[in-house]
This record gives C-alpha cells, sequence and structure tokens, in this order.
C-alpha cells in the first residue's frame, strides 16, 4: 500500500492545483462579458453560416476511428522497443511477434487503401 502513497500525493497536489489556479482566475480575471464575446464563433465567421444541425458525411467519422485505430495499435510498439534488447538473450519469439503484429498492421492498412476509405468524396 506504501508504494502508492506517492500516486496519492501526486493526486492530491494536483487536485489542489487545479481548484487554486481556478481561485486565482475567478478571483484575478477580467469579469465584464460583453454580446459579442457571449456569441457563437465559428472559425473566423462573426456570423455563423447555416444550421449547427449540418449532417457531415461519415467519412468523416470513418478516418477518425481510423486514425483512433492506428493510434493506439503503434503504441504498443513503444514497450516492445523497451525489452526488445534484454529478450534476444532467450531467442527470437519477442522479435517474430512483432513482425506478425506488424504484418497485420500493414495487411489492415492495404485493406483501408484497396477499399478507399481515406478518400472523402
Amino acid at each position: 500500500m506504501e508504494a502508492f502513497l506517492p500516486v496519492g500525493f501526486l493526486l492530491i497536489f494536483a487536485v489542489l492545483l487545479c481548484i487554486g489556479l481556478f481561485t486565482v482566475k475567478r478571483l484575478l480575471g477580467p469579469r465584464n462579458p460583453l454580446a459579442s464575446k457571449l456569441s457563437v464563433y465559428e472559425c473566423g465567421v462573426a456570423t455563423p453560416e447555416g444550421s449547427a444541425r449540418a449532417p457531415f458525411k461519415t467519412s468523416f467519422y470513418l478516418i477518425a476511428v481510423l486514425f483512433l485505430l492506428f493510434d493506439v495499435e503503434a503504441a504498443f510498439f513503444f514497450p516492445w522497443a523497451l525489452v526488445y534488447k534484454e529478450s534476444l538473450v532467450q531467442g527470437p519469439g519477442l522479435l517474430i511477434a512483432m513482425l506478425v503484429y506488424m504484418g497485420l498492421l500493414v495487411l489492415g492498412l492495404v485493406y483501408i487503401f484497396r477499399k478507399d476509405c481515406l478518400k472523402l468524396n
């Protein structure tokens, strides 16, 4: 249990820091809400054009999901890189496993390109 003591201190420090920063901002920050500051601001356009309920193409969502998928999968390379040198003593098993993993990633990428999933039209 005492191994988690530094994590607990860090959590308490983070919460107190957030509360302190918000309190200082509220006490010292300017308070002049003008109508122009409270109005909707849309990518450099002062007056919004059209409705906020405009439909988006599903390809935008597909690209976002594919990005998240490959980003999370690429995160597995970091722990592999950390233990790779030590694993060479035990044999090439980790290298083969990572080559199979990278092969599956490349196959997924080829599938995405073949299906034209990354086109926005």
